[in-house]
């Protein structure tokens, strides 16, 4: 799982590590994505709270798009990441 403690807001969304292999991948779940996962949350809601609830999910979609390997430093997971 991601390092909770590293979690944290940006004008992007919400950056946080992910681990593939021996390395950390710095990645940010953007606001629409967050919005996209959460439907129907009222916009003016903590997006690190929407992050935390749908946590695992980021997570392991992160990871598969890094095992598939993107190259994008930070990986930026959009809307389109989740559907």
């Amino acid at each position: 799982m991601s390092d909770t403690t590293a979690n944290r807001l940006t004008d992007q969304g919400v950056r946080f590590n992910v681990a593939v292999g021996f390395s950390q991948r710095e990645c940010i779940v953007s606001q629409d994505a967050l919005m996209y996962l959460s439907p129907g949350s009222d916009p003016d809601l903590d997006l690190v709270d929407i992050y935390h609830r749908h946590e695992d999910r980021i997570y392991r979609t992160a990871q598969r798009l890094l095992i598939a390997g993107a190259k994008e430093s930070p990986l930026v997971l959009n809307s389109w990441a989740f559907r």
